[in-house]
């Protein structure tokens, strides 16, 4: 019975305080469109592939599975290793602290039972990631090979892919959801420091006694407003009808 009465409470506090809510809302949906025009960079994902072992049948069978496995762990293992890092710092020209935040960029993804790796690097300049992208998986395929002599690994044709991370729908939509959030705190907040009695039913409810009656009194003044301009306009008539007369 409690819980069904607090309930109520809540949804008439969210009533009342409804231009409160949508305020909130609406500002703080603004201010997340600002951020995302106008101060946060946009980010983008380079994805380059590397195909691993023989995608064909060989003698009817295809590639021993635990064979393969190993090499795609090794794959991914290498990609993020110093021994390619150093590599790409050379080619790049890069020093300590760009490599890494390099290291940071860096993302090596596998689905389960494809022989695909991509190597993703995300960064702010979109061509910067692409460049980067290809460089690290170039590396690794020769490192592979000339190392590890292992010839069953080579690169996905074509240049990496591109795409942008995030997008402006998304971040307005959170901030929306935010905004729900932040208004009902507010109101609330608004609503517990709000000491004034506005409706009957608060009576009732703080002091637990029953209301005798109630008296309007925006209604009585409304009405002795009227009554004082209905005077004031027969007293305006008489004054006008005696203009003129002499009495005696």
């Amino acid at each position: 019975m409690d819980e069904r009465i607090d309930l109520k409470k809540f949804f008439r506090i969210i009533r009342k305080r409804i231009v409160t809510i949508i305020v909130t809302v609406i500002c703080v949906s603004l201010i997340t469109m600002g951020i995302s025009l106008f101060i946060l960079k946009p980010t983008y994902d380079a994805t380059a592939g590397i195909i691993i072992g023989k995608l064909t049948k060989d003698d009817g069978n295809y590639s021993d599975t635990q064979a393969l496995s190993t090499l795609l762990a090794t794959t991914m293992d290498l990609i993020k290793s110093p021994i390619v890092l150093n590599s790409v710092q050379k080619e790049l020209d890069m020093n300590d602290k760009d490599l890494e935040k390099l290291e940071e960029q860096i993302v090596v993804q596998n689905n389960r039972n494809s022989q695909i790796v991509n190597v993703v690097v995300r960064d702010h300049d979109e061509n910067e990631a692409k460049k980067r992208a290809d460089i690290i998986a170039n590396t690794s395929v020769n490192k592979m090979r000339e190392q590890l002599n292992v010839q069953d690994i080579s690169l996905v044709n074509g240049d990496p892919s591109i795409k942008r991370v995030g997008s402006l729908t998304l971040n307005v939509a959170i901030g929306i959801v935010i905004g729900i959030f932040l208004g009902v705190a507010l109101a609330m907040f608004r609503e517990y420091w709000d000491d004034s009695i506005k409706d009957v039913k608060e009576i009732d409810g703080i002091g637990g006694l029953p209301i005798l009656g109630e008296v309007k009194l925006k209604s009585i003044k409304r009405k002795s407003i009227n009554k004082s301009k209905g005077r004031k306009q027969q007293a305006t008539i008489l004054t006008e009808n005696k203009r003129g007369e002499i009495s005696v």
